[in-house]
C-alpha cells in the first residue's frame, strides 16, 4: 500500500461488498490478470476524452503527489475547464475523478462506466469521490454517470457522437455522501487487524465476482468428502437443511432429501452425484445408446468465440451484442477415419460476420449431425446473423444448420457423471473424466484457456499498439484453444460410442 495514503475509492467499494475482500486487498493482495473488461473500459475512456475535448489529462501520471499538485493548479487556472483523472486526498483516502468540467466557475464531476445503465454501486462510487473532493476544497455542484448507449449502431469513420449517455445522479449522491466518512473510519483499521470472519454467499458475486473466492472457499479435491455446494441447483431447501443441521459434506445429506428434478438433467441427478462421490465411481445411463440412433454421419464438432466490443469498431454492430469472430470445426466423415480440422478467425474486418457465416456454411455442408456444447449460445449467434440485412439470403441454410445441432452438454447432464467432474459439466471438467489428450492447463501467461482469455486476445489483436508478432501469437493461441473444445467434444462422443457396459443407480 502507498505510504502516503491507506484507502482509495476502489478499496472502499471493495469493503462495501465484503470487509474480508477489503482485508485481502490491504494485506494479501493478488496480482490481477489483464481482462477484457479493463480493455473495454480503457477504450470507452478514450472516447470520453475525445467527446469532452481538450483539457488537462493526468491519466498517464502515476505519482499521486504530482497528480494532486497539478490538479490544484488546474482548478485555479482561468485557462483550464476540463480535467481528466484529477487527484484528491482527504482522510488518508486518495481518489481520481474521471472528468471534471468547469462552467461559469462551477464544477461538474463525471464518472465513466463502460456499461449500459446506472447501478447502485455507481452511486456509491461517485458519493465517495464527491465527499473527498468537497473536503479537499472544491465545491462540486453536479454529479453525473457517463455510460454507453446500448442502442448505438456504429456507422464507421470513428463517429461515436451518440455513444455516450449522461445521467445526473446528484440527488442520489448527496444522500449517499453522509455514509462515506463512517465507511472510511470503519475500513482504515483493517490494515492492522485480523482477517474478518465472513461466510461465502451471494455477495461474493455482487456487484462483481470476488478475486479471493478460492481463499474463502477452496475448490474441492477430496472426491469422497466434497461439499454439498457442488450440487447444481441445490436450492434453498437443501441449503436450509444443511445450515440447520450443520452439515457441510454431500455424503451426510439424507438421500430422500435429494429429490431433484430438471428437464435438462437426469432424473434424480442429485442422488446420482451423491452416490458417485460416496463410491468414487462414475455413472452412465443404460439407455444412452438410444441417443445414438438419431445421429447421422458425417459428425461435426463446432465451437464459436464472440466479442462484446463495448466501443464498436465493426460497422453495423452495437456495443454489447455478441459479435462472432472465430469458429472451430472438427469433422468425422466415417467412423474410424481421421478427424479433419477447419477454422475461421478474424478480428476487425468490416464484413467479419458475413465472412464468418459464409465459410461456416461451406464447411458444414447440408447433412450430418453437428455437436456443440451448450446449444443456446451457438443457436443464438446463428439466429442473429441470419437477421442481418446482408445475410438474410442465407436464412434457410442457417435454419437447416440449427436443426442438425445436438448438445453435448445436455447429453452429458442426462446420461453421464464422474466424481472427477465435481458437480460441473463444462468441457474443462469433462475431459478430466474421459480418455483424452486434451488439457486446458498452461503456465504460459499468453495462453488462451477460457472464454475470458479469448475476449482479451480479441482486444489485444485490435489494439494498434500491439506488435504484429504478438498479434500472430495471440491468433495461434486462439486457434489452439478453440480447437481444443471441438476435439474434446469428439473425444466425449467417441467415448460414449465405445461404451459396451453401463450402469444406472437404482
Amino acid at each position: 500500500m502507498n505510504k502516503y495514503y491507506s484507502l482509495t475509492k476502489t478499496l472502499i467499494l471493495s469493503g462495501i461488498q465484503c470487509e474480508k475482500k477489503l482485508w485481502f486487498d490491504l494485506n494479501d493482495k493478488i496480482k490481477l490478470k489483464d481482462k477484457a473488461i479493463f480493455r473495454s473500459g480503457n477504450r470507452f475512456n478514450d472516447v470520453v476524452r475525445k467527446h469532452y475535448g481538450e483539457g488537462l489529462d493526468l491519466s498517464d501520471e502515476k505519482k499521486h503527489q504530482i497528480v494532486i499538485e497539478r490538479t490544484k493548479e488546474a482548478i485555479q487556472s482561468d485557462n483550464i475547464n476540463v480535467i481528466y483523472e484529477a487527484g484528491f486526498l482527504f482522510k488518508n483516502t486518495f481518489i481520481r475523478a474521471d472528468v471534471l468540467i468547469k462552467k461559469d466557475n462551477q464544477w461538474t464531476m463525471l464518472e465513466a462506466k463502460a456499461s449500459t445503465s446506472v447501478k447502485d454501486i455507481n452511486i456509491s462510487d461517485l458519493a465517495i469521490q464527491s465527499f473527498i473532493v468537497k473536503n479537499s476544497g472544491l465545491d462540486v455542484i453536479c454529479n453525473k454517470i457517463i455510460h454507453i448507449n446500448k442502442e448505438f449502431i456504429y456507422k464507421g469513420e470513428e463517429n461515436y457522437k451518440d455513444l455516450i449517455v449522461e445521467v445526473d445522479i446528484t440527488k442520489e449522491v448527496l444522500a449517499e455522501e453522509n455514509k462515506v466518512e463512517h465507511l472510511i473510519n470503519k475500513f482504515l483499521p483493517l490494515k492492522k487487524s485480523d482477517c474478518p470472519k465472513k461466510e461465502t454467499g451471494p455477495h461474493c458475486k455482487d456487484p462483481y465476482p470476488c478475486n479471493y473466492i478460492d481463499k474463502c472457499s477452496p475448490p474441492d479435491t477430496d472426491i469422497k468428502n466434497v461439499s454439498y455446494k457442488i450440487l447444481p441447483y441445490y436450492g434453498k431447501k437443501i441449503e436450509s437443511y444443511c445450515k440447520t443441521n450443520k452439515i457441510e459434506k454431500l455424503k451426510d445429506i439424507p438421500k430422500d432429501l435429494l429429490q431433484s428434478s430438471r428437464k435438462d438433467y437426469a432424473e434424480n441427478y442429485h442422488q446420482i452425484i451423491q452416490e458417485a462421490h460416496i463410491k468414487n465411481t462414475g455413472w452412465i445411463n443404460k439407455d444412452i445408446s438410444e441417443q445414438f440412433k438419431k445421429w447421422k454421419m458425417p459428425y461435426y464438432f463446432m465451437d464459436f468465440e464472440t466479442i462484446q466490443q463495448g466501443v464498436p469498431i465493426i460497422k453495423n454492430t452495437k456495443p454489447f451484442e455478441q459479435v462472432p469472430f472465430q469458429w472451430s470445426v472438427h469433422k468425422l466423415s466415417e467412423k474410424g477415419k481421421a478427424l479433419e480440422e477447419f477454422s475461421f478467425i478474424d478480428f476487425d474486418h468490416q464484413d467479419i460476420e458475413f465472412n464468418f457465416l459464409k465459410k461456416l456454411i461451406e464447411t458444414l455442408g447440408d447433412k450430418g449431425t453437428i455437436f456443440v456444447h451448450n446449444h443456446p449460445f451457438e443457436k443464438g449467434v446463428l439466429n442473429k446473423l441470419k437477421e442481418k440485412p446482408k445475410m438474410k439470403s442465407y436464412s434457410d441454410q442457417v435454419d437447416s444448420i440449427i436443426d442438425r445441432i445436438e448438445d453435448t452438454l445436455e447429453l452429458t447432464r442426462k446420461n453421464f457423471y464422474s466424481p472427477e467432474m465435481f458437480g460441473k459439466y463444462s468441457l474443462k471438467k469433462i475431459v478430466q473424466a474421459i480418455p483424452t489428450k486434451i488439457s486446458y492447463e498452461s503456465e504460459d501467461e499468453d495462453a488462451v484457456s477460457d472464454g475470458g482469455d479469448a475476449q482479451l486476445a480479441w482486444f489485444k489483436c485490435t489494439d494498434l499498439e500491439t506488435k504484429p508478432e504478438d498479434k500472430e501469437n495471440y491468433k495461434k493461441e486462439l486457434i489452439k484453444y478453440c480447437s481444443k473444445d471441438t476435439e474434446a467434444m469428439y473425444d466425449l462422443i467417441n467415448y460414449f460410442l465405445k461404451l459396451k457396459t453401463s450402469k444406472r443407480l437404482q
